[in-house]
């Protein structure tokens, strides 16, 4: 290996120490919203994790096994917490639907992504999903704005055709009482209103 690449590939090794070192130093309290509360379970032997994410962090092994061959699993506290954080996202991203998406949805995954960040794993695989998802709040917004001008013209349509209806209704009704004013002047005749009624006088 020539002296340059040696170098780069031992500063690769502090930074990545110095990021393990500074997850492993934090506090429970600082880890907080990554650790798990649920009931745990061992998750192949390599550390206990939250029941409910167990089948998730199965999955994602199996296609990417090179996430439990990391040369970070430094302590079996870092191990707990990088799995417990890649299944709060995985979880997340598994229960949510669109319509789910809206500012505190988004706000809460983009915490749980970045915690996950952290511990310094390729997630390039897994990125463009989270991304996905936080781009859905704009989405569901025109979703949401489409659904209502759908409705109002929904409505719209309706009361046209509700005024359409009474139209014709007064269209036919206009029409059976100017009959009924044609044979009422048939059946009596014309007289003047203004002319006095008289008592027989000569």
């Amino acid at each position: 290996m020539l002296e340059h690449e040696k170098q780069i590939d031992v500063s690769d090794r502090n930074i990545n120490n110095k990021l393990v070192e500074s997850i492993e130093n934090r506090s429970s309290m600082e880890m907080m919203s990554t650790s798990s509360f649920g009931e745990v379970v061992d998750f192949r032997s390599i550390g206990k994790i939250e029941k409910d994410f167990i089948p998730l962090l199965e999955d994602v092994c199996s296609r990417y096994p090179s996430l439990l061959n990391s040369e970070k699993w430094r302590s079996q506290r870092f191990i707990e917490w990088t799995l417990t954080a890649l299944g709060r996202v995985l979880y997340f991203l598994n229960t949510k639907k669109v319509g789910d998406m809206d500012d505190d949805a988004c706000n809460h995954l983009q915490t749980l992504w970045e915690e996950l960040e952290t511990f310094g794993f390729d997630l390039s695989w897994l990125r463009p999903h989270v991304q996905s998802a936080l781009d859905m709040k704009t989405r569901v917004g025109r979703i949401l704005e489409v659904k209502r001008l759908e409705e109002k013209v929904t409505s719209l349509e309706e009361k046209t055709k509700d005024m359409r209806t009474k139209m014709i209704e007064a269209e036919v009704n206009l029409e059976i009482t100017r009959r009924e004013l044609v044979k009422a002047k048939e059946d009596f005749e014309n007289c003047d209103l203004d002319s006095e009624l008289g008592y027989g006088k000569p």
